[in-house]
């Protein structure tokens, strides 16, 4: 993907605005770098203001899977940080098109397999019926 991207650059195809932010040459000459970059970041703030309602709406609506893994969380004071790998799947996902939007109970479950909490199996486990008890909600 960066190759790409680095190839679209040096091409003149693409301008980098930051880290992640590429524009087209011509909406950069016809709108500005920071214009452009505070669209970005209105669009970054509502995406954080739908994030956060979509929280919300979760926290009412709790799985048992879910409770089960934030009490495992809890307990062995595990917490999930993206990592840039993490970042960088988001991103290919979004540009690929698709909708998949991973909810806490997910990214809880990530970072206890990361810190060797629970097998593989487990995780697996707990992510099917996370997301099966989610369709009956």
């Amino acid at each position: 993907m960066s190759v790409a991207l680095r190839t679209l650059v040096h091409g003149g195809l693409l301008v980098r605005l930051k880290r992640g932010v590429y524009a087209k040459p011509a909406m950069v000459a016809k709108c500005g770098a920071t214009a452009l970059l505070a669209g970005v970041s209105a669009k970054q703030r509502q995406k954080l203001v739908r994030a956060r309602k979509q929280r919300r709406r979760l926290r009412q609506q709790l799985t048992p899977t879910a409770r089960l893994v934030a009490a495992l969380a809890r307990k062995n004071r595990v917490d999930y940080r993206p990592t840039y790998a993490d970042q960088f799947a988001a991103s290919a996902t979004r540009l690929a098109g698709d909708s998949v939007q991973p909810d806490a109970t997910d990214d809880l479950l990530v970072a206890l397999r990361r810190d060797g909490k629970i097998s593989e199996s487990d995780f697996l486990m707990h992510v099917i019926a996370h997301h099966r008890a989610l369709k009956h909600v």
